[in-house]
């Protein structure tokens, strides 16, 4: 069963499921796991017939802590706002956080995620959290006391829980309360000096994370969430917050989905401030969106992922290709034993429902070569009926592809997958041995060649030739992009018009 379908089992009917993220930077695919882990479990509780609500909220009122690598940090001077108040770094958005929330937007709607979208910053100022502002400041010793109990952080001196925008310098993590009296708080701000007496309700500050967490949970009526692995650690802030909704708000805290990190290969665990990331805009660009989904329902959220943005991309599309014919039977899987989990994953990778019939299957690699090769959507489209590719279907998801490459490749593909076919003949000394392949090659090569026929001729030209498999495929390298390795050949030769192939083939044989 898949890990989707087994949390749904958990989980009661009537369930109401959060996630949410702090709009401080980039927003990256590592920040795609919670959200498609909740739209998953999501699809789940749909698919055995319980009813479920889906929230993703922008934690705006959040302030901002640190600049993020690539920005100019003299936007340093707005750390401590609330992100919805800080301007926007590329002075075209109404503020930083909606710079950085828009794009997360668009991704969401392009994978077919489409929860209740919120703004935390409205919530408060609606005085949605009022009631919880209340009860936080009259339990506010028991509060301490579980901080202090279940993170191991001794609180000392008088303990308020919650932090008051600074009517002064906007900061709100800077104002230390110094007497209260429902709803007003006296309170000083330690960054500009200012003093004054501030409502606590709508709006004028929050609440801190650690209370802020279980507050929403009874705002919302939380029942499950998915969070990151440091909130799951011990002492961490659902350890506390699980005490803070029983005792303080009288309230069981949500069915947990523990998630662990996307790793970004060779940099370590995506981080926006430290620039390790790949934006999720970015990444429903370079693939169709169903393969960030498949990317994501494929692995058991408690297994990290390792994303590669070069080779490993290719591989998790061509992964997903062999998913989809599975589901279709047009290929077996190796463990038969799997075929319903295998064919589940599939399902849950469609953005908009199960197409009627299997699409159109282009390797992700011969696309790469063929937008290379071709100069525009006609010839590649004649490029592939030549190859025998029925094209008489629906071609959407093909499109997709070929729009995913082109962006792919001008954005993220490494130099190893660029083609630029050499216009003149490089010189060349060949021995007899390597013109018999080249003749032998060139007598076999007819048109209307599949790439894996085009692979198997070369191999076989080689063998009765030269012998030595890796020196003739470095030969034709050499010849036609003038270096020692590159895309599959047979994808390389499809794409290429044939009498151009025996032309270059024939300045080697004279």
């Amino acid at each position: 069963m898949h890990w989707a379908d087994v949390a749904a089992s958990k989980i009661k009917d009537n369930a109401v499921i959060s996630t949410a993220i702090s709009p401080s930077g980039e927003i990256h695919v590592g920040n795609m796991r919670e959200v498609l882990t909740g739209e998953l479990v999501y699809r789940a509780l749909k698919s055995a017939g319980k009813s479920a609500k889906f929230y993703y909220e922008a934690d705006d009122m959040d302030p901002l802590r640190k600049v993020p690598a690539g920005i100019d940090q003299s936007f340093s001077k707005y750390i401590g706002t609330p992100l919805f108040k800080t301007p926007a770094p590329d002075g075209k958005h109404k503020s930083w956080s909606d710079q950085f929330i828009e794009p997360f937007i668009e991704t969401m709607k392009l994978v077919g995620a489409n929860p209740v979208f919120l703004r935390t910053h409205e919530l408060y100022e609606q005085g949605l959290f009022n009631e919880s502002i209340k009860v936080a400041m009259e339990k506010r010793e028991l509060i301490a006391s579980i901080l202090s109990e279940v993170s191991g952080k001794q609180i000392e001196g008088e303990y308020y829980p919650f932090n008051v925008e600074c009517e002064s310098c906007g900061r709100i993590d800077k104002t230390v309360i110094e007497s209260y009296e429902w709803p007003v708080a006296k309170y000083r701000c330690e960054n500009c000096g200012n003093t004054g007496r501030r409502d606590i309700r709508n709006g004028n500050g929050k609440l801190p994370w650690r209370v802020e967490w279980p507050a929403k949970w009874l705002v919302l009526g939380v029942t499950v969430e998915p969070f990151g692995k440091d909130h799951a650690s011990a002492g961490g802030s659902y350890d506390t917050g699980k005490r803070i909704a029983k005792e303080v708000f009288g309230i069981d805290p949500p069915f947990p989905i523990v998630y662990e990190w996307i790793h970004l290969r060779g940099m370590g665990a995506m981080h926006s401030s430290k620039g390790i990331l790949v934006r999720a805009i970015d990444m429903v660009r370079m693939v169709p969106p169903e393969v960030l989904r498949f990317l994501i329902a494929r692995n058991n959220p408690e297994r990290h992922i390792e994303m590669d943005t070069g080779r490993g991309l290719i591989s998790l599309v061509n992964e997903y290709d062999i998913y989809e014919r599975i589901y279709f039977g047009k290929e077996q899987p190796n463990d038969t034993e799997r075929l319903e989990d295998l064919k589940r994953i599939y399902e849950l990778s469609q953005v908009n429902g199960i197409p009627e019939s299997m699409p159109v299957q282009v390797s992700f690699s011969h696309i790469i070569n063929l937008v290379q090769l071709k100069k525009d959507i006609n010839e590649i489209m004649a490029s592939l009926k030549r190859s025998g590719y029925d094209l008489s279907g629906d071609l959407s998801h093909l499109m997709r592809r070929i729009n995913a490459a082109k962006f792919w490749l001008e954005n993220f593909a490494p130099d190893e997958f660029k083609i630029k076919i050499l216009e003149v003949p490089p010189s060349m000394d060949i021995n007899e041995n390597q013109k018999n392949f080249l003749s032998y090659l060139k007598q076999r090569l007819n048109t209307d060649l599949t790439p894996d026929e085009v692979n198997k001729i070369i191999h076989e030209s080689c063998k009765e030739t030269v012998g030595d498999q890796k020196s003739c495929f470095n030969l034709l390298y050499q010849i036609f992009l003038g270096k020692d390795s590159g895309p599959r050949l047979g994808f390389l030769f499809t794409s290429l018009d044939r009498n151009f192939i025996i032309e270059r083939l024939n300045h080697y044989l004279k």
